[in-house]
């Protein structure tokens, strides 16, 4: 004999994201990443990415060794802010999906760079960090 049981609450969703807090948050650590690029901290940049995140082909210690690379680079060209504007947010289950702006500026305070980006967040022991990041 056969029996079949059916789960009622499968339409339910399995974890619910709070958009509008999500956004102040993705905000605030977006802030704190300029402010580290700005110091030339590529540890505390490095830190803002999840343990198994991808930055483009990179991972691991490579992420950490990119960004030192782009702040030496960044104080040879005289190009010492980057900035980010979210265009969207968007959550995907346990991910945000955010498309954005991002600005490079020199002591001047002029834009010499800018291009779009998309990163994808999740919560590694409940804050959000960078999953996946690619430039577009």
């Amino acid at each position: 004999m056969l029996i079949y049981a059916q789960n009622t609450e499968s339409d339910v969703p399995l974890h619910t994201i709070d958009m509008e807090k999500a956004r102040a948050e993705i905000e605030a650590i977006e802030v704190q990443f300029s402010e580290a690029y700005s110091a030339g901290d590529s540890l505390a940049l490095a830190n803002m990415y999840a343990s198994d995140a991808q930055f483009g082909s990179l991972e691991g210690p490579e992420i950490l060794a990119y960004w030192g690379r782009s702040i030496r680079n960044s104080i040879k060209n005289n190009t010492p802010k980057l900035t980010f504007t979210i265009t969207s947010l968007n959550d995907q289950e346990e991910f945000l999906i955010e498309m954005g702006i991002f600005k490079k500026w020199n002591s001047q305070m002029e834009v010499v760079s800018e291009g779009r980006y998309m990163v994808i967040w999740k919560e590694e022991n409940g804050e959000w960090k960078i999953y996946r990041d690619f430039g577009l």
